[in-house]
């Protein structure tokens, strides 16, 4: 099984956003703000904080079957326009593709240029670039530029100093802080088989998703409750409730506890009244106080019902109708009339004047003319009421006529409802809706009830406008008009104020003992708290859900924590990577013939999904590596672990060495040279140097092992540190590049001379001098000995010997003839005034050149011949 397979099957049991992740890390290799932001809401979404979000799983079709590592990336060169340190501006500095071994004497400004790889290349710790500090004035921004290239591109890629490159940040660096990290610091390994790096991405991507998860949570850290808690009165029901809450606390539970009935509301006041009651000088004084109180708003409420009787929608209806009914009724009797009397009787007759006329008749004649005969009287010579005159026939028949139409039902019932009309009507225009008495009634609730005596009066005053609104309609003969008001009833009020006057006496007289009030004032205290949570109902609602989404924010947090990731990621390191490691470090040791100190690669755990080693002694991990080995020991250790760190990974790209010796033991160098030679047949090895041993001694390995090596000079000159040339150092050139050197002075000397210029040409030839005798020197070594022998490198190249076997007399006489010569014009060797002989000219000192390149010729070229004729 594969990493990205088994990472792909332990991924099934992790939260939805962290397989999301997986997904986006295999698909595009990191993750992006926007990438940091849809995962927190797909988190956020899995616990009811944001919408249903859109996702997609890491799966089998993500994981693709191919091992191969990328194509390796080289550098091509370093442009320096300006602002790093004191190097020259608008230099560059190249590299080969092979072993670029990069020269510099101290403060050359080769540190200038590995400050800028450490800014784009992998590097176990940054530096920050200054300008020059130093030049009195102020330091330019830096501005630099790194070619590179990926594979066999035909055209290099450019870093331009700002930003990460994906590309040139796979080259690695080693300096002396990445060796001192191996020693001291437990390291992760840097470089890891594709799809490892997946579990510290993830915990990257976990950290960034909580820091959005808890920023967003704080945002609901204050509490709403604080401010109602200090309103609730300590000790109640309700405060420990408040106390209490959680995210757990249902909603039901609140909205029963915060409803109050009407009964509860009626019950708060009388209990409140009642305690103020208690803390009377004189109870019995103030119970008859409430009892005339009582009684005085007992009668106020009997008139309040008196008025709404009165003003019903019944009685008003009533009255319209019997006034409806009447009219009908009359037309009805003006019929009968029509009827009944005959032509000829005076206009007006049969109507309510003349019914009345006749019944004051009827009074007269029963009470006093004809006591206890019915009427009319027309027998027995009876005379007219009225007129009292003689009654004749006709005038009898007439006023029996009269009787039987007022005797009549259609009249009867006209009367009547002309009566109970008159009576309605009286009853709306008689009714007083206030008098002194209510209005002193309502003064005396207002003390204490001002709310209800408000409402009794508004009432009143809505009832009073019904009265003359049905009134005025009657009084008009009109309909009842649609706007008339509506009824306002007030008894009730009245009535639930008169019972709790008469439940405060009842209290009075009964609640004297301190226990009656104490349960008294725990009940009231328990009402106020009820009542203060209704009036904070939704505050305290709004909390709930609040905490609700805090606890939510938590799980989701809980779900970045990293431990899981970590544990997966230790093991499947250990099984893929540790054991490659620890082998690769020891086959490291044995490249360097390093084995007098057993010293081995140690696991040190996992943390934040990465797993850790450390250099530890075999026969005493407790102690301190530093302490036991040398400088030189402890650096070899460092490259040691390395290489083998490189050993872990499939690419192939650069490496970059800063002074790999430069505190190395003496006995480390051919090792290390060696080493990086042989690395340099794989991929492209560049090392910065200023020791001019272990330079020769790369030379030395690349030729021997056929290895490719592209030389470059780091010079300080007045222009500034970094001054690039692809060329060796003159201690370091072979005698054949030393020639070419001298025939290149050579050149600028002649210059000089045929300008006119001999003071500058002579000082020129005496420097050209002494370099033509370290050259004679170096073709002793090189050419005459063979190179069994060379200074600057520790052994003795017996395989050479037999080619020294031809030397012959006229050789050393030549060598000291041209060394003695040329030391003439060292300086320091003073010459007595009187034997003091011109500086040879230009001529002479090319001739002396030229035999220099003549006598390396002939000897090797008779040294060919035996070779040659033998292969022949």
């Amino acid at each position: 099984m594969t990493v990205l397979q088994e990472i792909l099957e332990w991924s099934q049991g992790r939260p939805a956003w962290q397989r999301d992740a997986l997904r986006r890390l295999v698909l595009n290799g990191e993750l992006f703000d926007d990438d940091i932001r849809a995962l927190t809401e797909v988190c956020k979404s899995a616990h009811g904080l944001a919408e249903e979000q859109e996702i997609a799983h890491f799966a089998k079709e993500h994981v693709s079957d191919t091992t191969a590592g990328a194509a390796p990336v080289s550098l091509v060169s370093i442009f320096h326009h300006r602002g790093v340190n004191a190097l020259a501006e608008d230099q560059t500095l190249k590299f080969a593709p092979g072993l670029t071994v990069v020269y510099g004497d101290n403060g050359a400004g080769k540190t200038g240029y590995i400050r800028i790889l450490k800014g784009a290349c992998r590097a176990r710790g940054q530096e920050k670039i200054l300008g020059n500090v130093v030049s009195g004035t102020a330091p330019l921004a830096p501005v630099v530029a790194i070619k590179y290239k990926i594979g066999a591109e035909p055209e290099p890629r450019e870093w331009t100093g700002t930003g990460e490159d994906e590309f040139v940040s796979r080259v690695s660096v080693f300096d002396t802080q990445c060796a001192s990290v191996y020693l001291t610091e437990k390291t992760d390994v840097a470089f890891r088989p594709f799809g490892l790096d997946l579990f510290d991405k993830l915990v990257k991507a976990c950290k960034a998703v909580r820091a959005e998860l808890e920023s967003e949570q704080r945002a609901l850290a204050s509490n709403a409750l604080t401010a109602v808690q200090a309103q609730v009165p300590e000790g109640t029901a309700i405060a420990k409730f408040l106390t209490n809450i959680s995210s757990l606390t249902k909603l039901d539970a609140v909205e029963a506890l915060a409803r109050l009935s009407p009964e509860d509301e009626a019950r708060l006041a009388l209990l409140e009244k009642s305690l103020l009651d208690l803390q009377a000088n004189d109870p019995e004084k103030l119970i008859r106080q409430l009892t005339l109180r009582a009684g005085r708003v007992q009668t106020l409420a009997r008139h309040l019902k008196e008025v709404e009787a009165a003003l019903s929608v019944e009685a008003v209806a009533a009255v319209f109708d019997a006034r409806t009914e009447g009219r009908r009724k009359s037309e009805e009797a003006k019929r009968l009339r029509e009827a009944t009397f005959p032509e000829g009787v005076l206009p007006g007759t049969g109507t309510d004047p003349w019914i009345a006329l006749w019944e004051a008749a009827r009074q007269f004649s029963q009470e006093l003319a004809y006591p206890d005969k019915a009427y009319p009287v027309v027998k027995d010579g009876a005379h007219c009421v009225l007129c009292q005159q003689d009654l004749d026939h006709a005038a009898s028949h007439r006023l029996s006529q009269f009787e039987a139409f007022v005797a009549s039902t259609t009249e009867r019932e006209l009367r009547q409802i002309r009566e109970k009309f008159a009576r309605l009507r009286k009853g709306f225009t008689d009714l007083r809706t206030t008098t002194e008495a209510v209005d002193e009634a309502l003064k005396e609730i207002r003390i204490e009830h001002e709310a209800v005596a408000d409402a009794i009066a508004a009432a009143l005053s809505a009832n009073e406008n019904r009265r003359r609104t049905v009134t005025a309609a009657i009084a008009e003969d009109k309909d009842l008009a649609p706007e008339c008001p509506a009824l306002v009833s007030a008894s009730r009020d009245a009535e639930a104020l008169a019972g709790e006057i008469e439940a405060r006496i009842k209290m009075l007289r009964t609640s004297a003992t301190d226990e009656t009030r104490k349960r008294m004032t725990t009940e009231v205290q328990e009402l106020r708290a009820r009542k203060i949570l209704a009036a904070h109902q939704q505050t305290v609602l709004d909390d709930i859900e609040r905490r609700k989404k805090y606890a939510a924010y938590g799980l989701c947090i809980d779900e970045t924590k990293t431990q899981v990731i970590t544990q997966k990621s230790t093991a499947v390191t250990k099984a893929v990577v540790s054991q490659k490691l620890k082998q690769s470090f020891k086959d490291e040791l044995v490249n360097l013939s390093f084995g007098h100190v057993e010293v081995e690669l140690k696991e040190l755990g996992g943390a934040d999904g990465v797993f850790y080693h450390k250099l530890a002694l075999t026969r005493a991990p407790g102690v301190d590596l530093p302490k036991v080995v040398s400088e030189g020991e402890q650096r070899c250790l460092s490259i040691a672990a390395f290489f083998a760190e490189l050993s872990t990974a499939d690419d192939l790209s650069g490496i970059v060495f800063d002074d790999p010796v430069s505190s190395l033991d003496y006995q480390w160098r051919q090792g290390v040279a060696r080493r990086l030679v042989l690395e340099a047949n794989t991929r492209q090895v560049i090392v910065f140097t200023h020791d001019v041993v272990f330079l020769l001694l790369l030379k030395q390995f690349a030729e021997e092992l056929g290895v490719d090596q592209f030389d470059q000079h780091v010079r300080f000159l007045s222009k500034g540190a970094g001054v690039c040339a692809e060329e060796l150092p003159w201690v370091a050139l072979p005698v054949k590049k030393k020639i070419g050197y001298l025939k290149s002075g050579w050149q600028a000397a002649d210059k000089l001379s045929r300008d006119g210029h001999q003071d500058a040409y002579e000082k020129d030839a005496k420097y050209l001098y002494g370099l033509l005798r370290e050259a004679w020197e170096r073709a002793l070594e090189e050419v005459l000995l063979g190179g069994v022998v060379e200074r600057y490198r520790p052994s003795v190249q017996t395989q050479q010997v037999s080619q020294i076997a031809d030397i012959t007399p006229e050789d050393c006489k030549t060598v000291e003839a041209a060394m003695t010569k040329c030391s003439k014009w060292l300086p320091g060797h003073d010459q007595a005034a009187a034997a003091r002989a011109p500086v040879p000219g230009p001529a002479e000192l090319k001739a002396d050149i030229e035999a220099l390149e003549n006598w390396v010729t002939a000897i090797r070229k008779r040294r060919k011949k035996p070779i040659e004729t033998a292969s022949a």
